[in-house]
């Protein structure tokens, strides 16, 4: 793993040459900027001048207008009130899906960590060996399954339930997204379920109020299950495919078992939050293609590989975590 590097500036421009630097030692493929407000990009370009890649993650159409006429790489994101650790994730998936970053890239991030506003703090992530069987085109092939906006929503809530679990105690989940017709005849009720009854509009996890619901609901036990178009079609699901033949990476519970279960025999991706200790990974095909580890306390993400077992003699039945 890259340690992190935080630094304290009261202007973006000292916090902005020590990225330069720090991605010039590191041999990094760039510096990504995370502005909270306006900046003056034509200093922004000259301060990090001298063969220094830099990416701009901007959900503002005038602030990106203006960073492309510089020859900055702008990455747009869409707006959000998600902590930085999301913002950070989000930002780049957005950048490695657009070619912007190779999947197996080290980057220094600049971002506002102590005042709004402000470019204070500087993390090193290094997009690790496993991501780099997730590259650009392999994201866009996921749209083939899961649109990219209704699975970006997905992660985005799994990466919060890892962080933030729900009253102060860790929460594990699993939701299943795509290929509804397949996915529920394998699964089964294990009792109430929150979502019946509601319009499909109500339950879209494109809306933020749909997201805190889930979050509130993953302390339940059970699946989600949401469509392509991410309404949620089910919650409180228990799983009941074959796992004949899977492998799953080490010392993971049931839940990981029963994603690695459904993606295999179903066109559906799975996505994961563990409860022992908030990792968030992706599966298809019944395998781990995606790990994030949480973020807390400003610390940032790290993409990372996995390691192996084999299956264990027995079908999923049950989605109780045990990791």
């Amino acid at each position: 793993m890259t340690p992190n590097l935080v630094s304290k500036a009261t202007a973006p421009l000292p916090i902005l040459s020590l990225a330069c630097e720090a991605a010039m030692r590191l041999g990094a493929s760039g510096v990504l900027i995370m502005p909270e407000g306006p900046m003056e990009w034509e200093l922004v370009r000259s301060v990090c001048a001298g063969g220094v890649a830099i990416f701009v993650a901007s959900s503002s159409p005038r602030q990106l207008e203006a960073i492309r006429k510089l020859g900055l790489q702008a990455i747009e994101v869409e707006p959000t009130e998600a902590a930085i650790a999301e913002r950070i994730t989000l930002a780049l998936i957005e950048a490695v899906a657009n070619d912007h970053l190779k999947a197996g890239a080290r980057v220094v991030v600049a971002y506002s960590g102590f005042e709004a506003e402000a470019l204070d703090s500087l993390t090193v992530i290094r997009l690790g060996e496993h991501l780099e069987r997730l590259t650009a085109r392999d994201l866009r092939a996921l749209e083939n399954w899961v649109p990219f906006e209704t699975l970006k929503a997905v992660v985005d809530t799994a990466v919060e339930i890892g962080r933030e679990g729900r009253e102060g105690k860790a929460v594990g989940t699993l939701i299943v997204v795509g290929d509804v017709r397949n996915v529920l005849p394998r699964t089964r009720p294990l009792g109430f379920d929150p979502f019946k009854g509601y319009r499909r509009k109500e339950r879209n996890v494109r809306d933020p109020r749909v997201r805190e619901a889930i979050k509130e609901i993953a302390q339940m036990d059970g699946a989600f299950v949401v469509a392509r178009d991410g309404t949620v079609e089910a919650a409180c699901r228990l799983i009941d495919a074959p796992m004949t033949g899977l492998t799953v990476p080490k010392g993971l519970g049931t839940r990981h078992w029963a994603a690695a279960a459904i993606t295999a025999v179903t066109k559906a991706l799975a996505v994961v939050v563990s409860q022992s200790n908030g990792t968030v990974r992706l599966f298809q095909d019944g395998e781990v293609i995606l790990r994030i580890a949480p973020m807390r306390h400003a610390r940032a993400m790290k993409w990372q590989d996995t390691e192996t077992e084999p299956t264990p003699p027995a079908h999923s039945r049950t989605e109780r975590e045990r990791d």
